[in-house]
């Protein structure tokens, strides 16, 4: 459980204080938040959402996941992993989980068909998904990873930080259609 106590009351009233609680105005909390996350997670780029809905939707548009696209997405998840991916005009594509309730990469590999562009490996409840399987598949396959780690931030794989080993970091917003299918 989370505890709060007064560095988030003093964050607060800092915010309240200053009469600007929008990220539009600098320097904002916003911008001190996604710095210092994304050198937490040890990547370049990390964007406040209002929701992990609204990130999901976001950047499966910047991988540039699109009408006609199939997404493979875990059979246990939260109704929003297929939802983000039918926003954006793709087909969510429902894949069996292993034991550990995480997409398994067994059944993946079994549900590729010829217009699978994305992969949501949703590491649920804190476990990881089995990313080193799921990175093979994909990158054999040429397929984008757009890891959901909403139910498991902090947590990490192999010494990386969960959130960090999908593709949605590398991809600049201005070149989404010429991101890196590698690994």
């Amino acid at each position: 459980m989370f505890e709060l106590g007064d560095p988030e009351i003093e964050a607060l009233t800092r915010v309240i204080r200053r009469g600007q609680a929008f990220r539009y105005y600098e320097p904002s909390e916003c911008a001190r938040f996604e710095t210092r996350f994304g050198e937490y997670l040890g990547v370049p780029h990390v964007l406040l959402c209002s929701s992990g809905t609204a990130a999901l939707v976001a950047s499966l548009i910047g991988l540039g996941i699109g009408p006609g696209d199939e997404v493979m997405v875990p059979a246990v998840t939260y109704m929003a992993t297929a939802t983000a991916v039918l926003s954006v005009g793709a087909i969510p594509v429902i894949v069996n989980v292993d034991e550990s309730l995480t997409l398994d990469p067994i059944e993946l590999e079994k549900m590729l068909r010829p217009r699978t562009r994305a992969v949501i490996p949703v590491h649920m409840w804190g476990l990881p998904c089995d990313m080193k399987a799921i990175a093979k598949i994909c990158a054999d396959n040429k397929i984008l990873i757009l890891e959901d780690a909403c139910q498991a931030s902090g947590g990490s794989y192999h010494g990386r930080k969960l959130g960090s080993l999908g593709h949605a970091k590398r991809c600049p917003p201005s070149s989404a259609r010429s991101v890196s299918h590698a690994s």
